[in-house]
C-alpha cells in the first residue's frame, strides 16, 4: 500500500496505471473482498447478498510488481465455498484467447480428488476482460457461452460457463448489462483519470471500494 499526498476524494489528474494493468487488477481485487464480491455478483447477475464469501486462491505479494509490464496471471476465486470463477485481464490480442480460455476453464473444472464422485465437481466460470474484439464480425460487450445441443440449443450443463467482456465495446452494453452495472465496472477498468474514477465510485459502493483500493495501490 502507498501513501498518497491527498485523500481519494480530492484525487485529480491522470492515473499512472489503470486496472487494465494485469497486476493492479489482481492486487485490487485480492485486497478487497467486498469489491470482488460486487464484481462477481454483477457478472453473474446476482445480488451481492447472495455471495457470502470470496477467497482468492492464488494471491500475489503486493509491491512494485505493478510496474512490471511482463507480469501476467489470472485470478482464481472460490466463492460461497462451492463455485470457482477464473477472472483474467487481457489487453493485447495474441490470437489465442479461445483455446487459452478453454484451457483455463477445463483445468479448474477438474477439481476432484481421486475417489470423489463426479457429481461433486464444482461449477466453474471463466471470464475474460479483453480490450479488443474477440470476433470482429460479431462485436458484443458481454457475451456468455455454454455447451448446448446444436439442433434445439438445449444447454448440456450450466456448470461449465465461459464469458467475455469486451472493454473496447462498452457502448454495446445492453439494458440488462447496465442493470447489473457491468458497464460501470468496465468503465472503471478503462478509466485513465481520477476524476473519471471518482465519478464512477459515486455510482456503486463496491466500485467505490475498488477505486479506493486502486488509489492506495498505485
Amino acid at each position: 500500500m502507498y501513501s498518497q499526498p491527498v485523500p481519494f476524494a480530492q484525487a485529480t489528474g491522470k492515473v499512472a496505471y489503470n486496472m487494465t494493468n494485469d497486476a493492479l487488477f489482481h492486487i485490487v481485487l485480492q485486497e478487497n473482498e467486498k469489491a470482488l464480491i460486487g464484481l462477481i455478483a454483477s457478472l453473474l447477475h446476482l445480488a451481492p447478498s447472495e455471495i457470502y464469501n470470496a477467497e482468492v486462491q492464488n494471491p500475489i505479494r503486493t509491491g512494485q510488481i505493478v510496474t512490471d509490464k511482463s507480469f501476467h496471471l489470472d485470478i482464481l476465486v472460490l466463492f460461497n465455498d462451492s463455485t470457482i470463477i477464473n477472472l483474467e485481464m487481457q489487453v493485447k490480442d495474441f490470437k489465442n484467447w479461445v483455446p487459452r480460455s478453454l484451457s483455463y476453464l477445463c483445468r479448474e473444472y477438474k477439481s476432484l480428488d481421486h475417489g470423489d464422485d463426479y457429481s461433486d465437481v464444482k461449477p466453474v466460470y471463466q471470464i475474460g476482460f479483453l480490450d479488443y474484439s474477440l470476433f470482429p464480425e460479431y462485436p458484443e460487450f458481454y457475451a456468455t457461452y455454454r455447451m448446448s445441443n446444436l439442433k434445439n440449443h438445449h444447454v448440456y450443463s450450466d456448470s461449465f460457463t465461459l464469458s467475455v467482456v469486451e472493454l473496447n465495446h462498452i457502448e454495446l452494453a445492453t439494458e440488462e448489462d447496465k442493470a447489473y452495472g457491468i458497464d460501470k465496472w468496465a468503465a472503471l477498468f478503462k478509466a485513465t483519470t481520477w476524476e473519471e474514477i471518482r465519478m464512477l465510485a459515486n455510482t456503486d459502493p463496491n466500485i467505490e471500494l475498488a477505486a479506493k483500493s486502486m488509489y492506495s495501490s498505485v
